[in-house]
């Protein structure tokens, strides 16, 4: 097996290096985070760099990357910030799948608006009762001929408020047995009349923000269906295994910048006449911390390898963001035990990991839900 990059990836790698330094160092993410800022210049460096067009193939006006590629960058771009990350994630996908199953109209947007960084996506899936059930959605969507009425909820729409942003959206537009049945999904403007935008309080993540979208008799003309009516639960987990992967790479970035910030510190850091990082108790949680950091990143990789070669990773997506989103929370919990009060303080970069962290066993589907799944693989049975 050989685990080497290639020059283009090692090439990719520290292009996308170099930009977290030039545009978005963690200090700024920070700043960013504080300020609820949204960045112009990363959105647009993401989109020079040919970034957003990536993993399309070359004769949709893409690169043909691979979804090792997209783990290296949002590895890099995780150094800075996991939302910084998510910038880039959260286009990305919703972008992938409409291009996938949408019309030749909706595919001309992606390339045109979408890739060149001149338009976002974010996704609307979750409602106040439904989260990681999602096919329990109840946002009704009522085929009136040539449109939707769409009236409804939804909440933790990542990105959703951003300028220039068309929110994909999944509704029921059937009925709701068989559970999986009857939903579809439509691709919103959100100024249009009767939405309701309300950006929800968080303890981090606040260059994205999250979201409550309010639909009260939105019309939604026909041709802003992705994919067939009433069957896009398909639609939805046809990237869910990608999605895994390279948010993975999101939080190994931010994991290992999070591990080598608080090794500077503890070599730097004098107790007793000695660095604290030469005394045993210290060194050895580090040491344990970039082992399971190593081991996240394998699993990561080992599903980006098997996603690239058209083979199932369902156990193994699963495995790689439970292990990855659990290493980035031991990460930051240990960063503030070496960095101790400079840690507590706000001022710290510690500090924003550490609130930045608690969310990633949460986001993106729980670490419960991918316990579920590889039990599940394992021929057991799970309630």
């Amino acid at each position: 097996m050989d685990f080497a990059l290639t020059d283009e990836q090692e090439m990719l790698r520290a292009t996308a290096r170099q930009f977290v330094a030039d545009v978005c160092p963690p200090e700024r993410a920070k700043e960013w985070d504080e300020q609820h800022a949204v960045p112009r210049e990363l959105f647009e460096g993401m989109a020079e760099l040919g970034w957003f067009s990536l993993p399309f193939a070359e004769e949709d006006g893409g690169d043909g990357g691979s979804p090792l590629e997209l783990i290296l960058i949002a590895e890099e771009l995780g150094r800075a910030s996991f939302d910084i990350a998510m910038c880039y994630i959260g286009v990305l996908i919703p972008g992938l799948t409409t291009f996938r199953w949408g019309s030749e109209a909706q595919r001309v947007f992606i390339r045109e608006q979408v890739m060149t960084g001149r338009h976002r996506l974010a996704v609307a899936m979750s409602e106040p009762d439904t989260g990681s059930d999602a096919a329990a959605l109840r946002t009704q969507a009522e085929d009136r001929g040539d449109h939707y009425l769409v009236n409804g909820q939804k909440a933790w729409c990542t990105g959703g408020g951003l300028p220039d942003t068309t929110i994909a959206t999944y509704v029921r537009t059937g009925p709701r047995e068989p559970k999986h049945g009857g939903i579809s999904l439509l691709l919103v403007d959100p100024k249009t009349e009767g939405i309701e935008i309300r950006r929800t309080p968080t303890l981090a993540r606040h260059i994205l923000g999250t979201n409550e979208v309010f639909f009260k008799d939105v019309v939604v003309p026909k041709e802003n269906l992705v994919g067939p009516q009433d069957e896009a639960w398909k639609v939805m987990l046809s990237n869910l295994e990608l999605e895994k992967v390279i948010i993975t790479g999101g939080y190994l970035g931010a994991a290992q910048a999070t591990l080598d910030e608080m090794l500077k510190y503890s070599q730097d850091r004098q107790a007793f006449g000695r660095p604290i990082g030469t005394f045993q108790s210290l060194a050895h949680a580090m040491a344990d911390l970039q082992t399971e950091i190593d081991s996240a990143r394998l699993l990561a990789y080992r599903a980006a390898w098997l996603l690239a070669q058209g083979k199932p990773c369902t156990r193994e997506g699963s495995m790689a963001k439970l292990k990855g989103s659990e290493t980035y929370v031991n990460a930051a919990r240990l960063g503030m035990q070496v960095c101790a009060g400079q840690g507590f303080s706000t001022e710290s970069v510690m500090s924003f990991r550490y609130r930045e962290s608690i969310v990633a066993t949460i986001s993106g589907g729980t670490s419960q839900i991918q316990r579920n799944g590889i039990a599940r693989s394992m021929g057991l049975r799970t309630y």
